[in-house]
Parts: C-alpha cells; sequence; structure tokens
C-alpha cells in the first residue's frame, strides 16, 4: 500500500472513536490489507524490519512484541483492537497527521508549563502557547521507554519543525507591530536566528543532534513569547 493511502486511511480512522473499532485481533496466521497496512507503519516506525506482504508471520508477530514494550503492556504478539489504534495514534503524530491531544482548553491550562503565564495573554500570544500545549502528545509519546532509534527521530523532528515554524510566524508578527524605522530589529534577529538554525539542522545526525536543536528551539521560542507578550514565570 503506498503512503498517499495509508495517509487517506489514517485521516478517516483517526477521525473514528476508538470504542467504534470492530476489526478482530490480529496474530500470527493472520492475512489481509489490514495486515499489510500494519505492517507498512511498524516498518515506517522502526519496529519492523521486513517488507509489508501482507502476511502475519513471526517477523511481525517479533514486530508487535516490540511495539507493545513500547506500550508497556503484555508481550504477546497479538495485536488488539485498543492497540492497532494506539499505532494509528503514533503513526500520525510521528509523520504529522496528528492534530494535538484533543483535550480541552481547561484541561490543558491545567498542565501549563510552570515556566508560563496563561493569563494576560494577548490573543496571538495565546495561540502560541496553545498550539504548543496541544504538541504536548509528541512529548508524551516520547517519555516511553522500549523506543526504536527511527521512531524517536521521527517525533523529534516533528518538535523540532513545530518549534520553528511558531518561531517565524513569531518573527513576522513583531516585524509588523514595529514601526518602520524599527522593523529591522525583528528582522536582524530573524536572520540570526535562521543562521543558528542551520546549524542545528546540519548536526542532527550527531549523536543527541535533534535533542539539543529541540532544546534550543524551545528555549528560543518561550524567550521571544515572554519578549513579545510581556509572559512572567509563575
Amino acid at each position: 500500500m503506498a503512503k498517499k493511502t495509508i495517509a487517506c486511511v489514517a485521516v478517516f480512522i483517526l477521525c473514528l472513536s476508538i470504542f467504534a473499532s470492530a476489526t478482530a485481533d490480529m496474530k500470527r496466521g493472520s492475512r489481509g490489507d489490514d495486515v499489510q497496512t500494519v505492517q507498512e507503519m511498524l516498518i515506517e516506525l522502526g519496529f519492523l524490519e521486513d517488507k509489508a506482504d501482507g502476511i502475519f508471520g513471526k517477523k511481525t508477530a517479533a514486530a508487535v512484541k516490540r511495539f507493545q514494550a513500547y506500550l508497556g503492556e503484555k508481550q504477546n504478539g497479538i495485536l488488539k483492537d485498543d492497540q492497532e489504534f494506539a499505532l494509528w495514534d503514533l503513526y500520525a503524530a510521528a509523520t504529522g497527521m496528528g492534530e494535538g491531544d484533543g483535550r480541552d482548553e481547561d484541561e490543558l491550562m491545567e498542565s501549563y508549563p510552570g515556566y508560563c503565564s496563561w493569563e494576560g495573554k494577548d490573543e496571538w500570544g495565546g495561540v502560541f502557547c496553545y498550539r504548543h500545549l496541544e504538541e504536548s502528545f509528541i512529548h508524551s509519546k516520547l517519555e516511553k521507554g522500549n523506543m526504536p532509534a527511527k521512531l524517536e527521530n521521527l517525533l523529534m523532528k516533528r518538535l523540532c519543525e513545530a518549534w520553528t515554524q511558531d518561531i517565524l510566524a513569531m518573527y513576522d508578527a513583531w516585524e509588523e507591530e514595529l514601526s518602520e524605522d524599527d522593523s529591522h530589529i525583528a528582522e536582524e534577529q530573524r536572520e540570526a536566528f535562521e543562521t543558528i538554525l542551520e546549524e542545528y539542522q546540519n548536526a542532527e545526525s550527531e549523536p543527541n543532534g535533534l535533542l539539543n536543536e529541540q532544546v534550543w528551539l524551545e528555549k528560543t521560542g518561550i524567550d521571544l513569547c515572554f519578549d513579545m507578550h510581556g509572559a512572567e514565570s509563575n
């Protein structure tokens, strides 16, 4: 199944409630398109090193056990309905198709980072912080153990991409707010940011390269948010 097909199916499945799932458990001997789709996701996330042939064999069972270990659940090689849903959820997060963890604003505020202040932010600053609270579901997936390196890299890249997009948008917004005489201030800082970002991106393949980039981006984004919107530490 092509990746385009996976994307279309994923969008559909992610719109369903977990309680609406009616597929049968997958195990040794299962065959078909559903098995092939699961295999393709396991391959892309780094749990399976094999071809996706639609046959649930020994290697697929071993990959499911590795995925179950990642979930912290019993490792029996049988992919149950809720675990298949968790696999789709993880795949969506790692490939950029997820839209956050679905919590409402009150629930998000309860877990708001201690270094920020939700109250008093103007509309744009609130959007920035809300966006990254929604991205917190990626952090929760990175905190699990027994993770393939490929999956870790995919999730880390997602975080870095999210921070980069919003930081650049903040620089654009800042430049618009400044007078014509002062707009060069935001432009110069943006250029400096892009220069440093390129250095981090060139070092992504080095040990801890993505982690270092993520830490730097988060600090840069938070500091810029404070500067622009007067946020105060709780």
